[in-house]
């Protein structure tokens, strides 16, 4: 098979197969619109034996095409037998005839197919329509939509100022996050981030004092982005052999990865678990913004009136390094959940 490449000094584009062959890579068939409810090139019926086309513009094949006023087609009569007849309304690209144009392809019980042959006659429909038995003609209801739309390349900037939000297309915040505009404003599809999670080192304090867990703890943060501004964070704490930090009298706190929004508390999972034949328990971490948005405030656990584990009857005590166990070498505790970042 001979190779081609053109435009070259040497090789120049000179005949339309080349033009299209050229054109066509650079945009997907379809009518020029800003939504797909719009009225270009859109065919309506009114109880008449003709079809309308709006005025509107399209590519076919890297050709343009344009109709500057209304169109009416003729549609035939359905006088063929007892069923409706289900015929294409459709923009071909004609190359032998030196144009693109609308034209009117009847069927039978299923609407016909389009014809499509490279460097040939090329078809892509604009409407669906019914025709009933012995009718000659179309109500509004006898026509279906059903227009192909150019595709829109993607967009890139900053997030600080983007380009108006163009229905259809695709913008790049900061060359990672992805929006999907709507006409009106560009909602927030998803992140370029790597599919697996990241790590961070969580920060372990009481009161302004830094906790120590002992050489050889795990200290374990994880992190993804889930949607927009939520975010699924996994923290674990196992301390190390030596670990097994003085009663401090405030609470334990532990760092976030991101700051979470400033008006409303969040809320985490927690299960805890000792090796040193104490306790385990379920229990909840709580986020007061007010407090400290970086950090989860306050580590509950239910307990009895006797300062021991009881989910029959619950209250609740803030935890601390030593109460209501002595948390130590051979424990863990794991904190997860969902939050919203500022």
């Amino acid at each position: 098979m001979a190779q081609s490449s053109f435009p070259f000094g040497a090789s120049q584009i000179s005949t339309e197969d080349q033009w299209s062959s050229y054109f066509r890579m650079f945009q997907v068939d379809g009518v020029f619109a800003t939504s797909e409810t719009g009225t270009d090139l859109k065919v309506t019926a009114s109880n008449a034996s003709t079809v309308s086309v709006a005025a509107g513009e399209a590519v076919i094949q890297g050709t343009y095409y344009g109709n500057s006023a209304a169109l009416n087609v003729n549609v035939p009569t359905n006088s063929g037998g007892s069923s409706a007849r289900k015929d294409l309304v459709v923009l071909r690209r004609d190359p032998s005839a030196d144009a693109t144009t609308v034209q009117y392809k009847t069927g039978g019980t299923n609407f016909p197919s389009l014809t499509q042959t490279l460097n040939g006659v090329w078809e892509i429909p604009l409407a669906q329509v019914t025709v009933a038995a012995g009718a000659s003609v179309v109500p509004p209801s006898g026509v279906t939509d059903a227009r192909w739309f150019v595709g829109r390349p993607a967009v890139f900037g900053s997030s600080a100022y983007r380009r108006p939000p163009v229905r259809g297309q695709i913008h790049i915040d900061n060359g990672t996050d992805l929006y999907l505009g709507d006409g009106t404003s560009w909602n927030y599809l998803g992140t370029a981030e790597p599919l697996a999670a990241r790590t961070y080192t969580p920060v372990w304090t009481a009161g302004s004092t830094t906790i120590n867990w002992g050489s050889g703890a795990q200290n374990i943060g994880r992190y993804k982005r889930i949607s927009g501004n939520l975010y699924w964070v996994k923290i674990q704490i196992i301390p190390g052999p030596s670990g097994n930090p003085p009663d401090y009298p405030d609470p334990i706190q532990v760092t976030l990865p991101f700051p979470v929004q400033g008006s409303t508390r969040e809320m985490f999972h927690v299960a805890m678990t000792s090796s040193n034949g104490e306790a385990s328990a379920i229990g909840e971490a709580v986020v007061f913004p007010t407090e400290t948005p970086s950090k989860i405030s306050r580590i509950r656990f239910p307990l009895s009136d006797g300062g021991t584990f009881n989910v029959s009857h619950p209250e609740v005590t803030n935890w601390r390094t030593n109460y209501p166990i002595n948390f130590r070498s051979g424990d863990c505790m794991t904190i997860s959940g969902i939050y919203e970042i500022a």
